[in-house]
């Protein structure tokens, strides 16, 4: 039974008994709360039952089955299907047992040189070596590893390898003499290649340093960790702890560069293509944990942090799949055995410290949380040697700086000590429900048929971030937040004087969420009803209706209905209008040419839909998010169709309709100036009458386009990041046609 109908259940059973009524009244601390759960012998049968189904069912290498996915691998590498072979030969390690691991992850390498991937074959041959691969056969190795060097042009690592082969071949007794002289023959060959290098290996020194990680601006803050010098954290009754600039800040300044405290990546999508110790993608070559199947890394350094820092406690639920079930909860465990083997007191004590809201949350959290925490100590207890091996006092209670936190638990005694970390679990998830920081990345969508695509952000993990966290809310922030891997970075987006506020946006943005909504999200999630200006202030109140409203007969301005009565937010003028059968033919005509276009039949969706635009545009406000949709569309056919001009005419519009919704230095700016050049540049490319003076134009609003685009990606991002890389490229191809005009 999955984890959140288990919970459930045991939730509506606890609900009505006198477990939850102590939690209603009682409630002061975690160590109170958990003091009613930990300790009832109905609530320990329910979860000893839960986590004795989840051990029956738990997935556990098996030799069969990396054989049978080894074999797979092998056929399709005999058919030179190198590319299919990989993921099965990475699938076989992660099944693999022993002495099998070292031999998948040989067969990939050799997969790996045969795709011209000479860096990550290397990478490969180097780990099937140290966990072992077989004696007798680990010439082979070495020999791929010389031939790696040589298509590199690394004549000294080539040579280095081919002793190495050498070596092994005289000590191995179990090569038979006939062997020995073909494997020497093979050795000579490398040897006159290696001889021909001049040793001129690969430079990636300028990828690194366009990649490289920037610096927080004006020095790091000796008092703020992670924080820039122009930041205080400060402390008042009414604020809480919150961020002050001690100096002007200017936009584009990057004000935190943060290491997660601890991170989970989410099971789902493609997220398990990053590293689960610092959420660096892995690419074709991931190094599977040593004990359970699902836990992928990036690096051999990776894996055995990992292991020595928190995953020996956490694989045997890795295979019982717990992560994939109990949410923010998995977190909670992870910081957990983060902060028992941490050695920094001074980052534990800054988690430790974060706002848990326990006298704001409802009992009905209460309760669900403290069961999740009961479940996850007697996981900790049963299946890990965690209770065993962790010194309660010396791994938690001597970090403390200060007595500001203490569950006056008795960890002498067993009972003593899993109250003791039952109290911690539910601390952590209280402290994340409202410190939580979503791990994004940028993603690429494209359908089949696209000449363009569509970038959005898509989320991979979730992490904690002790320094960012002190920031407040604002639905109007003056700071955006990107990532590099697993490291948080935080610029400003506006300029912020000294003395001013640091605004992070805790998710609702006045931008992208209703004033009603963002209020709602707010209060539930965090205990608190904001009053930022966007809530306050009239004039923006009401920002994100203007694009569901109705045009003014007066003014062309917005209408939409406030207390009841339709008003024109630009003229005040108060009309009575009913469109309701002009929208329903618009729709029933985009529906339409929807049907169109995957039927093929352009020129009939193109019709449709410019009748839809008309009646939508005399009837809707000029930036209605109808027309915006219904103009985007128009623009996608014509790139379909190969009509470039008549596609870019519609997508400036376009341009213009998004830039009014989400701001001039907003990602969704940004999305549309890619998108639009991702038309101008073929047009550019294909068309031979370059002399036209529409031509001209093009070539012009392209670099207009790609600047704002490129200014927008730094601003929000940085050098380091993809998407800003991709448009540097476009930026590239561009100046290669600029270089016949004199524009």
């Amino acid at each position: 039974m999955q984890w959140q109908t288990f919970l459930d259940a045991v939730n509506c059973k606890l609900r009505n008994g006198r477990i939850f009524q102590e939690i209603k009244r009682n409630r002061r601390s975690e160590c109170e709360v958990m003091s009613y759960l930990i300790g009832d012998p109905d609530v320990r049968k329910l979860m000893l039952l839960w986590l004795q189904e989840q051990l029956q069912s738990r997935e556990s290498k098996s030799s069969s089955k990396a054989k049978q996915l080894k074999d797979l691998g092998n056929k399709e590498f005999q058919r030179k299907n190198y590319a299919s072979s990989i993921p099965l030969y990475t699938k076989s390690a992660q099944y693999a047992v022993a002495d099998e691991l070292s031999i998948a992850i040989a067969n990939r390498s050799a997969a790996l040189y045969y795709m011209d991937n000479f860096k990550d074959c290397l990478k490969d041959i180097d780990l099937a070596i140290n966990i072992g691969y077989p004696k007798k056969l680990l010439y082979k190795l070495y020999i791929r590893n010389a031939q790696c060097y040589i298509k590199l042009k690394n004549r000294v690592m080539a040579e280095v390898a081919i002793e190495k082969v050498e070596e092994i071949v005289n000590a191995c007794n179990e090569i038979s003499a006939e062997k020995k002289d073909d494997i020497f023959k093979e050795v000579s060959l490398l040897k006159s290649l290696a001889s021909n290098l001049e040793n001129i290996a690969e430079n990636d020194s300028s990828r690194t340093q366009l990649c490289q990680r920037p610096d927080v601006a004006f020095e790091s803050n000796a008092n703020f960790p992670f924080a820039s010098a122009a930041l205080d954290c400060k402390y008042t009754p009414q604020k809480g702890r919150h961020v002050i600039a001690n100096r002007d800040i200017q936009k584009g300044q990057v004000l935190f560069v943060e290491k997660p405290f601890a991170f989970v990546v989410l099971d789902q999508n493609d997220s398990s293509s990053f590293c689960r110790h610092c959420c660096h993608p892995y690419g074709a070559v991931p190094i599977p944990c040593k004990t359970c199947v699902g836990t992928l890394y990036c690096s051999s350094e990776c894996l055995d942090n990992a292991w020595s820092g928190y995953h020996k406690w956490e694989c045997p639920g890795a295979q019982m799949r717990m992560g994939q079930q109990i949410g923010i909860a998995h977190l909670s465990l992870k910081v957990l055995l983060v902060g028992s083997t941490t050695e920094d007191k001074e980052r534990f004590n800054e988690v430790q410290k974060l706002v848990t809201n326990i006298d704001k949350v409802s009992p009905d959290d209460l309760l669900v949380y403290g069961i999740t925490a009961v479940m996850l100590t007697m996981y900790l207890s049963m299946y890990t040697d965690f209770f065993t091996t962790v010194d309660l006092k010396k791994s938690f209670a001597d970090k403390f700086i200060d007595s500001s936190i203490d569950f006056n638990c008795d960890v002498t005694t067993e009972s003593g000590k899993q109250l003791y970390v039952s109290s911690f679990l539910l601390r952590h998830t209280l402290q994340l429900i409202c410190n939580g920081h979503a791990i994004t990345k940028l993603s690429l969508d494209a359908q089949e048929n696209d000449k363009v695509a569509t970038v959005h952000q898509e989320r991979i993990a979730t992490g904690i971030y002790p320094a960012v966290s002190m920031m407040n809310h604002s639905c109007d922030p003056n700071i955006i937040n990107s990532f590099d891997d697993q490291y948080l970075i935080v610029k400003a987006t506006k300029d912020i004087p000294a003395g001013g506020e640091v605004f992070n946006c805790y998710g609702p943005h006045f931008r992208r969420t209703p004033r009603d909504e963002r209020q709602e999200i707010l209060r539930n999630q965090y205990c608190f009803t904001c009053t930022c200006e966007a809530c306050t202030n009239p004039e923006l109140q009401y920002f994100l209706e203007r694009f569901s409203s109705l045009k003014c007969l007066e003014c062309s301005g917005a209408v939409f209905k406030i207390s009841g009565s339709l008003s024109c937010f630009d003229c005040g003028a108060t009309p009575a209008l009913n469109h309701n059968s002009e929208l329903r033919e618009a729709q029933n005509l985009f529906d339409a040419a929807h049907v169109c276009i995957e039927m093929e039949n352009d020129d009939e969706a193109l019709n449709k839909l410019k009748q839809c635009l008309n009646i939508r545009r005399s009837i809707l406000y000029k930036h209605h998010q109808d027309i915006i949709n219904t103009l985007d569309l128009i623009g996608k056919v014509y790139a379909i169709s190969g009509r470039w001009l008549d596609s870019i005419s519609y997508l400036e519009h376009v341009i213009t309709g998004i830039g009014e919704r989400f701001g001039t230095d907003s990602i969704e700016l940004a999305n549309e100036l890619n998108k639009i050049t991702d038309i101008c540049l073929p047009y550019l490319q294909e068309e031979t009458n370059t002399r036209t003076k529409q031509y001209k134009n093009a070539l012009k609003k392209t670099r207009r386009f790609l600047d704002h685009a490129k200014q927008i990606m730094d601003l929000n991002y940085g050098p380091w990041n993809s998407g800003f890389q991709e448009i540097e490229k476009k930026a590239q191809q561009l100046s290669a046609i600029l270089r016949n005009f004199n524009i």
